[in-house]
């Protein structure tokens, strides 16, 4: 039996987006190979071979492959070599994850909304009704104009 190799996927700032193993991969062009072995960890490795899920509960990604002479101190979970350059694989520091974070637009509720469209509708309907009132006044004063003119 052949042991069971480990691929990630990393984005354009070497964050590990995705992991998988050879038993659910066809092709694997965009994966890099990071670890090899048997069991679980190896087999199942989307959720078996990191401690801790690929995101966190904002789901900002966890993990980063570092070029090992640039690693900052940590625990190493994978050493690989990509182009010739040796990688490692280690857990994202907080303040890197907080970096990432972009809070979600908060969204008004319903009621809000309808609120705040209601007040729209009344400062609409006065703009509206002061156009009005203003074209009345308007063809009243071409009107009186023309008596006087054409008298």
């Amino acid at each position: 039996m052949r042991p069971y190799i480990v691929y990630v996927k990393v984005d354009e700032s070497n964050r590990v987006t995705s992991i998988n193993s050879s038993a659910f991969l066809a092709d694997v062009t965009g994966w890099t190979e990071i670890d090899s072995g048997y069991g679980d960890k190896y087999h199942h490795a989307q959720g078996n071979y990191f401690d801790k899920p690929l995101c966190d509960e904002r789901g900002i990604y966890r993990y980063k492959a570092y070029q090992f002479v640039d690693a900052p101190a940590g625990k190493i979970i994978a050493r690989f070599f990509k182009n010739g350059e040796e990688y490692v694989i280690l857990e994202r520091t907080q303040e890197e994850m907080d970096a990432d974070y972009v809070p979600p637009e908060i969204k008004p509720t319903d009621e809000e909304r309808i609120s705040q469209l209601e007040s729209e509708k009344k400062l609409l309907t006065a703009q509206v009704q002061a156009l009005s009132d203003r074209n009345d006044f308007m063809e009243d004063c071409i009107a009186e104009m023309a008596t006087i003119v054409y008298a």
